[in-house]
């Protein structure tokens, strides 16, 4: 059965799908707190609302401006999840360069100051090529992946090795459990039992930049229990790679003492575009962006088409 028709099928209370998927929500969630939300903070709350599968979630709070897109009609459709191109103010920009030429399109949202939306900004083919790049090229050391914690990875990335044991006469290398290696760090975090805990942090500013950035941040525990595995079947447990700056999960803030990674200029070019693309005067130079206080940072959004990723 295809995504598809599991995801429309959620939207169906007759489906077999709604159905399955009914009982194994009241199954996994009738011993728990019903005061588990209390501590959430409003992004938490958000987050566990929109990313449930089950009961599908209420869009019609959602902008959608992919519903403005004649030529995405049918993807929207057979996406299932939609939202509303009403359901907040917005308003379009100009966007300059490549992006104007491709027919593509910007909006701001007037009650969040400074966020632009580019719908649909990556063409497909582009797409295509970064997702190319990032299993061949990004994923691998040193960018840290959410297999390094527990599994010795080659040094060429577990994608590399994967394509490797698919050759016709490729071997399918195996990899072995960080937890029986000798090199494992001997300061980690204990592994907590029971439901995971909530971490919710101040907001980070220039006046607590140097806790967060000399806080200690061990590394997580590499499990016990995994076995040494195959490069093709580790490559569908494969979730994310680190850019630049390595991310600390455990304390759910960035772990500064590790340096920073080069940011590849595949990216990097990418994100420049887009920059370089966006008529900022649009974004903040307005009569109502004129009155908000953006400190020490006030116009630095004058000089973005130039400074911005040379650092």
């Amino acid at each position: 059965m295809s995504s598809t028709a599991t995801l429309t099928g959620l939207h169906d209370p007759t489906s077999s799908e709604y159905k399955k998927a009914r009982r194994r929500f009241l199954r996994t969630t009738k011993n728990r707190d019903n005061h588990v939300d209390a501590d959430w903070t409003p992004f938490r709350a958000a987050e566990k609302k929109y990313k449930a599968r089950f009961p599908p979630p209420d869009l019609s709070n959602v902008l959608d401006l992919a519903i403005l897109d004649g030529a995405r009609q049918s993807e929207v459709r057979l996406g299932a999840w939609v939202g509303r191109h009403d359901a907040t103010e917005w308003k379009e920009i100009r966007i300059s360069g490549e992006g104007g030429s491709s027919g593509r399109k910007a909006y701001i949202l007037p009650r969040i100051p400074g966020l632009v939306v580019l719908p649909s900004y990556v063409s497909h083919h582009e797409q295509r090529d970064l997702i190319r790049w990032s299993l061949r090229d990004h994923v691998r050391s040193p960018n840290e992946t959410n297999l390094d914690t527990h599994y010795i990875l080659p040094e060429a990335g577990i994608w590399n090795a994967f394509l490797q044991s698919q050759q016709t006469d490729g071997v399918d290398e195996i990899i072995q459990p960080r937890a029986l290696s000798s090199s494992t760090p001997e300061r980690s975090e204990n592994p907590e039992v029971g439901p995971r805990k909530l971490i919710s942090n101040d907001p980070a500013s220039p006046d607590n930049f140097e806790t967060i950035a000399t806080s200690p941040k061990a590394p997580a525990s590499p499990s016990s229990t995994v076995s040494p595995a195959s490069a093709s079947s580790l490559i569908r447990k494969l979730r994310w790679a680190n850019i630049g700056w390595s991310y600390h999960w455990g304390s759910k803030q960035y772990d500064f003492s590790k340096g920073k990674v080069e940011v590849n200029t595949t990216l990097r070019g990418l994100c420049q575009r887009v920059v370089r693309s966006i008529e900022w005067a649009d974004v903040f130079g307005g009569a109502d962006q004129e009155k908000e206080d953006w400190g020490s940072e006030d116009q630095a959004w004058t000089h973005w088409k130039e400074t911005y990723g040379r650092n």
